[in-house]
């Protein structure tokens, strides 16, 4: 009871409290990396702890690693001070173990889902596809389209979709285009973002989850940008987004401005982040990027646990004594 105690807080506290501690990690100049990264760790921290709330209650892990707590607890659980304690053991492993079933579920529904309707765009778009080339190893479909189109698809096939105003575009603003697309299939982008879409879809009264949708979205274009900046330089990718953002706001169609994340608020965002890329002198801390957000996410949780058990210790032993 004592450990599940501790998990329970620990799953509220991060899951509630997570976005406004995660954004000390969201700024022009820090690796978007690590944002991300700190973001996907708390939610899967919480998953975890919502799984092993349940577990905890039936196998009872504190009886050997809290002992003296749980030799209390049981003793007030014995001489009826908390008669209604195993009542309430019994409805929380029920309630929290019916929702980890939903969350499964559900996730992978959505993801099922997902996974087929890109087999379903690539098989239409191969089909429309008036040519066919490579880039960074990946497959490029170029189509014939009244609007600009750039994005890439996940899933099994990775790919990237093309249409000829990226390629009329100059040799360096092109490869910069496809370079970004390029990263997002190298990061596996889609595959974090449909994760956030799912946990979402699952646990929408949670924070941590509802948000994630849109910061997964925003904190992987801005990593696929760094990552194309590295390769072509800061002002060739900003270029290339400013020509690519004109031929959109040319156009009638709102829905590629959308999927190209073009928005004036967009571009604009993504210039100041790009503005602000790491240097070749501050990338040789990029090592450090992912075990900070470890540590981000994992030492709240540790703090939690550790303050919910030496509470319930100090409450148990003062109803005992």
């Amino acid at each position: 009871m004592i450990a599940a105690l501790g998990l329970l807080i620990a799953t509220l506290v991060v899951g509630f409290g997570a976005p406004r501690y995660l954004s000390v990690t969201v700024a022009p100049g820090l690796h978007p990396r690590l944002a991300l990264a700190a973001w996907t760790a708390s939610m899967t921290l919480v998953l975890g702890a919502l799984i092993a709330v349940p577990v905890s209650l039936m196998t009872k892990p504190g009886r050997t690693t809290f002992g003296a707590a749980h030799v209390c607890l049981q003793q007030l659980r014995e001489d009826g001070t908390l008669p209604w304690l195993p009542a309430v053991e019994v409805a929380t492993t029920a309630a929290l173990g019916g929702l980890v079933l939903f969350v499964a579920v559900t996730v992978a529904r959505r993801l099922r889902t997902r996974r087929t309707s890109e087999a379903k765009l690539l098989l239409e778009v191969n089909r429309l596809a008036d040519s066919r080339t490579a880039h960074r190893g990946f497959p490029v479909l170029w189509v014939d389209a009244d609007e600009p189109v750039c994005y890439s698809v996940g899933g099994a096939a990775p790919t990237i979709i093309a249409s000829g105003h990226i390629r009329r575009l100059p040799t360096a603003e092109r490869a910069a285009v496809l370079d970004h697309e390029a990263a997002h299939l190298h990061g596996r982008h889609h595959a974090l973002v449909g994760l956030a879409e799912a946990t979402a879809a699952a646990l929408p009264f949670i924070p941590l989850f509802a948000r994630a949708p849109d910061a997964v979205r925003t904190l992987v274009e801005f990593s696929a940008d760094n990552r194309a900046a590295h390769s072509n330089g800061a002002g060739t990718v900003g270029a290339a987004l400013l020509t690519v953002h004109e031929f959109a706001a040319g156009t009638p169609y709102a829905a590629p401005v959308a999927g190209l994340a073009l928005s004036g608020d967009a571009v604009a965002a993504r210039l100041c982040w790009l503005s602000a890329c790491p240097d070749r002198g501050r990338r040789r801390w990029a090592a450090a990027d992912y075990p900070l957000a470890v540590t981000v996410a994992v030492v709240p949780v540790v703090v939690s646990i550790a303050s919910a058990l030496t509470a319930a210790a100090i409450v148990c032993l003062r109803l005992s004594s």
